[in-house]
């Protein structure tokens, strides 16, 4: 199979609402659920990626996120999504002060498209922002990928996270997956990883 196009990079709140649903349309693909629909999928989307209203609940003045995508034609000759990555931007407070990072979300490959390395591609996307320079780190949370982001060059964080512009329950950690990990794990001549708690200052992504 021929290589797909370089990533097309979609900004939140300026996307087409058919980009939008095709977008919605990969990740309940790649991530079935017994009695998740795909309305369900699209109603928790929306907020983040077609409401340009900023949310009352993470930090103020961090950019839109961007979605990487790789779209091939499907079954029926549409192009359709097969692979994506989202980066965002926030702004954290570390024991040293504020410190401005890369986070990496909404990572998913169609199941008819994996075993191609599309997966790699848009996520290297995200960290090509820490690899420039422009953040020391990106910052996400994983369950089973553990070991492919690990090839990738992240490494587990044992930091304990909260996030204290929740209402609930501050304290709390706000990821919910079961590794919360950084880009990259050699630091080496770089800004080194703080040490302490760390306050996600939003909703875990």
């Amino acid at each position: 199979m021929p290589d797909p196009s370089p990533p097309e990079i979609w900004t939140a709140g300026r996307i087409t609402e058919a980009d939008f649903l095709d977008a919605c349309a990969l990740h309940h693909a790649a991530f079935p659920k017994p009695g998740r629909t795909l309305d369900q999928v699209i109603a928790k989307k929306r907020p983040v990626w077609m409401d340009t209203a900023p949310s009352p609940d993470t930090a103020a003045a961090d950019p839109p996120p961007v979605r990487y995508v790789v779209r091939d034609p499907g079954p029926d000759g549409t192009l359709r999504c097969i692979a994506n990555a989202a980066g965002l931007v926030r702004t954290v407070q570390t024991p040293a002060g504020l410190m401005t990072v890369a986070g990496l979300f909404d990572v998913a490959t169609h199941p008819d498209a994996r075993g191609r390395g599309l997966g790699a591609v848009v996520v290297r996307r995200v960290f090509d922002a820490v690899d420039d320079g422009t953040y020391p780190f990106c910052l996400f949370a994983t369950g089973a990928a553990r070991p492919f982001y690990e090839k990738l060059g992240a490494a587990v964080v044992t930091n304990r996270i909260v996030n204290s512009h929740a209402d609930a329950d501050p304290q709390a950690n706000p990821f919910t997956d079961d590794y919360v990990m950084r880009y990259p794990a050699d630091t080496a001549g770089r800004t080194p990883w703080p040490e302490g708690l760390i306050d996600l200052r939003g909703p875990g992504f």
